[in-house]
C-alpha cells in the first residue's frame, strides 16, 4: 500500500470488484471435487469417526465403520435397510448424486464399493464372514444414473467364519490430505506390491507412476482436467452448492465441501462472497483457482486403478480395491489424494479423459481407468471429514 493510499482512504470497492480482489472462486477452489477439509470443524461432524468401534450390534458396528468410506464431494450416497435379519441390501440414494460432473453415476458406485469394503472388514473383525451379491435387483444400465438401485445385498455369516483384517486398525486413522506433498521421496517397495495385489484379487489392475517426466505430464492434464471442471457453469455450480461455509453450516449437513477460514465466513456472512459466480478464461479470478491447485503438483508420483470393462460391477469392485489401497498407504504412513477430474465422463471433459488413458496405457475401448490419485507423504497431517450420523442412513 502506497503513502498516499494510508493519507486518503480509497473508495469502497464494487461487490464483484471486492470478491476479484480477495480471489472470488479461489476459495471454492480450495475444496471442490474433495471430501471436505478437517481444519476446525465441529465436534459433532467428527463424531462417527470416534463413536465407530462402541456400536455393539453387528450390523451397526458393520455400518459405523462403512459410512467412513471416502466418496465423491463427501455426498456419502448410501442408505442401508436392515428389514431383513442377517443382511444389508445397499441402496443408492438418489437425492446425493451428482449428475454434472458424475453423469452416469460410474464415481457414485466407486463409492458403495468403498463402502461395502469397509463394511466387510468391520465384520471380519468381530470374527463373521460377508457374502457380498451385486445388484441383486438388476444392473442400472450404464450410461444412466444408479438412482434407488440396489447395490449389494450384504449377508452376514455366523461367527468364527472369518479371520481379523490386518487393515481395520487403519479405517478410522484413513484421511485424505489435500496439502502438499514431499516431492520425488520413494515409496516403499511393499507397498506398491501390495497396490497392484489388491487390484488383481478385484478384477482390476494398478500400477504407479514416478519417473520424472511421466509425473510431469500427467499433472500437466490433470491440471487441465480441473481448469475444464472449474469453467465450465454446470459442474462448477455443482460443487458451489455443496459448499458448506462455517461450523453451523457443517454441523447441521456433515457432507459436502467444508469451508472453516474466517476470512471467507467473513466474506459470506456479508454478501461479499459468491461461489455461485463461476470463473472465466482470461480473468485473473481464474488464475487464482488454479494457483489453489499447484500444491496438487506434488508428490512421489500417481497410482492408478483401472478395469477390463465398463460394466457396473466393476465400478463397484474400483472401489472396494481403491479403499483397501488407501488403508494399506495410511498404515504404511503414505498418503493419497484422488485427483480424477481427467476420468469425469461429461462432454466437456472428452479431451483429458483421452489423454489420461493413452498416458496409463489403457484402452478407452476396452477397459476405463477407475481411479487417479497422486501419493506420497503429506508436508501436513490430515484430517477427518465430516460425516453423517449413522441413523440418517438407516432403514428399519
Amino acid at each position: 500500500m502506497t503513502a498516499a493510499n494510508l493519507r486518503t482512504p480509497p473508495a469502497a470497492p464494487t461487490r464483484r470488484a471486492f470478491i476479484r480482489l480477495l480471489g472470488g472462486g479461489a476459495v471454492l477452489a480450495a475444496g471442490a471435487g474433495a471430501s471436505g477439509c478437517a481444519g476446525g470443524l465441529p465436534e459433532v461432524a467428527l463424531q462417527p469417526w470416534q463413536t465407530a468401534s462402541t456400536e455393539t450390534e453387528l450390523r451397526r458396528f458393520m455400518l459405523a465403520h462403512a459410512l467412513l468410506a471416502p466418496n465423491p464431494h463427501n455426498r456419502q450416497p448410501w442408505v442401508a435397510d436392515l428389514r431383513e435379519p442377517g443382511r444389508i441390501h445397499l441402496l443408492c440414494d438418489g437425492e446425493r448424486l451428482l449428475p454434472e460432473t458424475d453423469p452416469f453415476g460410474r464415481q457414485i458406485l466407486v463409492g458403495c464399493g468403498a463402502f461395502i469394503e469397509l463394511a466387510v472388514i468391520a465384520a471380519a473383525e468381530r470374527g463373521h464372514a460377508v457374502a457380498v451379491a451385486l445388484f441383486p435387483q438388476g444392473t442400472p444400465a450404464a450410461r444412466s444414473l444408479p438412482a434407488g438401485a440396489v447395490v449389494a445385498t450384504l449377508t452376514v455369516g455366523s461367527a468364527g467364519t472369518a479371520p481379523r483384517d490386518a487393515l481395520y486398525p487403519a479405517i478410522a486413522r484413513r484421511h485424505t490430505a489435500k496439502t502438499a506433498y514431499a516431492e520425488g521421496r520413494p515409496l516403499p517397495e511393499a507397498l506398491v506390491a501390495a497396490w497392484a495385489d489388491t487390484a488383481r484379487r478385484h478384477g482390476l489392475q494398478a500400477g504407479t507412476v514416478t519417473a520424472p517426466a511421466e509425473v510431469a505430464a500427467l499433472r500437466r492434464l490433470t491440471r487441465e482436467a480441473y481448469e475444464i471442471e472449474c469453467t465450465t457453469p454446470a459442474t462448477w455450480l455443482e460443487s458451489a452448492r455443496l459448499l458448506r461455509i462455517g461450523p453451523d453450516a457443517i454441523a447441521a449437513h456433515r457432507d459436502g465441501i467444508s469451508l472453516t477460514s474466517p476470512m471467507v465466513r467473513a466474506l459470506h456472512a456479508t454478501g461479499l462472497f459468491d461461489p455461485m459466480e463461476v470463473p472465466q478464461r482470461g480473468q485473473s479470478s481464474l488464475q487464482r483457482v488454479m494457483d489453489r491447485w499447484l500444491p496438487f503438483e506434488t508428490g512421489s508420483g500417481y497410482l492408478w486403478l483401472a478395469s477390463p470393462g465398463h460394466t457396473r460391477a466393476q465400478q463397484v469392485e474400483a472401489g472396494r480395491a481403491y479403499v483397501r489401497q488407501h488403508l494399506q498407504a495410511t498404515a504404511a504412513g503414505v498418503d493419497l489424494h484422488p485427483v480424477s477430474q481427467a476420468l469425469q465422463e461429461f462432454d466437456a471433459m472428452r479431451g483429458p479423459y483421452a489423454a489420461v488413458h493413452r498416458a496409463l496405457g489403457v484402452d478407452p475401448a476396452q477397459g476405463a481407468v477407475q481411479m487417479l490419485a497422486r501419493v506420497g507423504y503429506a508436508t501436513a497431517p490430515a484430517g477427518p471429514s465430516p460425516r453423517r450420523e449413522l441413523g440418517t442412513l438407516l432403514r428399519t
